[in-house]
């Protein structure tokens, strides 16, 4: 029979906050849960949590269902934006969560019911933190860069340490959208180059007459215009990093310039005679399938090999659907703040996520940040819950567009009354770039009503 001792948890190093209304409570499991190492805090509301939040954001979160000044699961968004990669945990009297598939969405880990077994709890929360493993040292070594906690991403991304200790060159391929620039900056940031430069040159943004100029650099009289000498990108990222954006683009000509700069580790700038030796790891990115392009001649074979050497692939933001909320709670929050929001950060309700989670994101990270900043305009003060009726009208739909390239509204057949407004005053908001006053205007209302309409959302 095992005793006390043998079945107790080691949570050395974790900081966990409790929040419950009940002071015994919170007191009891500061006291049990400090003598397993952690570094507990206890507060007794929710205005009390979110100020701790401010000193210091915890591991993991005990928090009561039922509080005085409002619900445990409140805290949410304000966590998961700080912790993208933290744990949740509800503890119940009720004997069971209400509608705990809309919980689990939220976020929540996991829940205990009262009274919470103590010893049960400290194992449970030892074991997922311990099952966290490399996952957590992966997303915190990467976490002023990427923000992620689906297993799919967490996977593609596995081998990004080791690749940042290296100087071979690095090709990441994934749609638009899918993070690939922060995934190079990643690279640099947490490698051995993070003190030098890093240097990002979209290859398709140039005009091709110039873009080796742009790279490799010229002498003074090389051409007309070149009043004086220019040194390219390779030479201002010596000793760090240079980002080739959509290599995929880069001319015949140029690849064949950059294939010998990297076999060589030195370039002549055009009209020069001297080589410049440089020190430069190249990190490429596209969102083009090279293999393709090389087969039908539109990209050298022998730079792929070169470029090729440590691959990356990021998925789209369709196949890692764990990371849709936290994204777009962690965009919404930015948003908000660079507004200088006063209230706290509203959650998404069970419809609301539900919604986020069934569109396709063709536009990936990027278009999850965007829809975020309109969503943050019109948001009316004092919500605490974002449902459909803010977030339908942001996400397109095909089957809603008028034909022939027309500006337009279509109201589908079936549309409420209700939410055909909506479709309308979303419409008039885009028209005037969210500026509310001539929104008003264009839908023929006052300012007033506009602004009625919005705080009933």
């Amino acid at each position: 029979m095992e005793t006390e001792s043998e079945q107790r948890a080691d949570l050395s190093g974790l900081t966990i906050l409790v929040v419950d209304d009940e002071p015994s409570i919170v007191r009891s499991l500061e006291r049990f849960l400090s003598g397993l190492g952690a570094n507990v805090q206890g507060v007794c509301g929710l205005r009390e949590a979110r100020l701790s939040f401010s000193d210091a954001v915890p591991d993991l979160v005990l928090a009561d269902l039922k509080l005085k000044d409002g619900e445990g699961l409140d805290l949410i968004p304000d966590f998961q934006t700080r912790n993208p990669d933290g744990l949740f945990y509800l503890i119940t009297g009720h004997g069971s969560v209400a509608n705990a598939a809309s919980a689990f969405k939220q976020g929540v880990r996991d829940y205990f019911e009262k009274p919470v077994d103590p010893f049960l709890l400290a194992k449970r929360l030892e074991a997922d933190f311990a099952g966290k493993g490399a996952k957590q040292a992966l997303t915190l070594s990467l976490a002023p860069y990427l923000v992620f906690r689906d297993p799919f991403m967490a996977e593609a991304l596995a081998d990004l340490p080791r690749f940042a200790g290296s100087s071979e060159p690095v090709l990441i391929q994934g749609e638009t959208g899918t993070g690939k620039e922060l995934v190079a900056r990643a690279l640099h940031g947490i490698g051995r180059r993070a003190q030098g430069p890093f240097v990002a040159v979209n290859c398709g943004a140039i005009p091709e007459t110039m873009l080796e100029a742009e790279l490799f650099g010229y002498e003074k009289g090389a051409f007309t215009g070149a009043n004086r000498m220019h040194r390219g990108r390779f030479e201002q990222a010596d000793k760090g990093t240079l980002f080739l954006d959509e290599i995929g683009e880069m001319p015949a000509t140029a690849q064949v310039s950059l294939l010998r700069v990297l076999e060589d580790g030195a370039l002549q700038r055009i009209g020069g005679e001297q080589t410049v030796s440089i020190d430069v790891r190249v990190v490429a990115a596209t969102h083009r399938a090279l293999e393709e392009r090389t087969a039908s001649g539109l990209f050298r074979q022998d730079l792929l090999f070169r470029l090729n050497v440590l691959p990356l692939t990021l998925p789209p933001l369709r196949k890692r659907p764990a990371d849709i909320a936290l994204l777009a709670r962690q965009f919404l929050a930015h948003s908000l703040n660079d507004m200088e929001w006063k209230d706290p950060v509203p959650g998404f309700s069970n419809d609301g996520l539900d919604l986020l989670n069934a569109y396709s994101w063709p536009g990936n990270v990027r278009e999850v940040r965007n829809m975020m900043t309109r969503l943050a305009v019109r948001l009316p003060a004092g919500l605490r819950e974002i449902g459909p009726r803010l977030l339908r009208p942001l996400l397109p739909d095909e089957r809603h567009r008028p034909q022939g390239g027309e500006e337009g509204v279509f109201i589908p057949a079936g549309t409420s009354l209700e939410d055909a407004e909506w479709l309308l005053i979303d419409a008039a908001l885009k028209q005037s770039g969210y500026n509310r006053t001539q929104a008003a205007k264009i839908l023929g209302i006052g300012e007033r009503t506009l602004r009625r309409k919005l705080n009933q959302a």
